[in-house]
């Protein structure tokens, strides 16, 4: 089986972590939250022989999307997946506070996605973690036989998502991390929307605000 392998650049004025996963040795490529900087992000994929087939989106604030139409459009062939319950974010420029920056933008995604649905992308295959917390429709991306966890701002290094903004739910945020995301392996690879990378194990001992250990 073939090593995933997960890029990143760190982009925008929030310093997202733009993600790009493929398997060692070929071009089909996953972008999660492109955040701003389309050109650059192409042309660096380009420059590695990569292609994305796919975006990835975690949740629907600005700062994890600005640059998704841009990509589609560039790529060609690219499907954007979703949640199911984030549209309300994605399609309003209030909502997703891309309004608030003087830059309204919106987002269709191609699939919406819910909990246990399962993504194949080139040989990578990942399940659907539904996590509401952050915002309604958060969610994880599992891919389950590499071991690694895209968590978007649901799982921080020993941190948490903030959940004042519209639909954030600070009750169900724990419940998300604990139930959910806690119940998979320890040694699980752990990649933020910010920040550092992290393990499951590291977070159920460490993180102040959802330690189980």
């Amino acid at each position: 089986m073939s090593k995933l392998m997960v890029g990143n650049m760190v982009l925008g004025r929030l310093e997202n972590n733009c993600y790009y996963l493929h398997k060692e040795g070929e071009k089909e490529t996953i972008m999660v939250d492109p955040s701003t900087k389309a050109d650059h992000i192409y042309e660096t994929l380009k420059e590695k022989g990569l292609e994305v087939k796919a975006i990835f989106i975690t949740h629907g604030h600005f700062d994890h999307m600005m640059a998704t139409n841009e990509l589609k459009e560039l790529f060609g062939d690219v499907t954007i997946y979703a949640g199911r319950k984030e549209t309300i974010l994605l399609e309003d420029p209030k909502m997703n506070h891309s309004a608030l920056i003087g830059k309204p933008y919106v987002i269709k995604a191609d699939v919406l996605v819910k909990d246990d649905d399962e993504i194949s992308v080139g040989s990578m295959k990942c399940k659907v973690i539904e996590t509401p917390g952050h915002s309604i429709g958060g969610v994880c991306f599992y891919f389950v036989e590499d071991g690694v966890l895209i968590s978007g701002d649901t799982l921080f290094f020993e941190s948490v998502g903030r959940t004042d903004f519209p639909t954030g739910d600070a009750g169900a945020l724990r419940t998300s991390i604990v139930e959910k995301l806690y119940k998979l392996p320890d040694e699980t690879e752990v990649y933020p929307g910010h920040g550092d990378a992290t393990t499951i194990g590291h977070e159920k001992a460490y993180n102040p605000f959802c330690c189980v250990v």
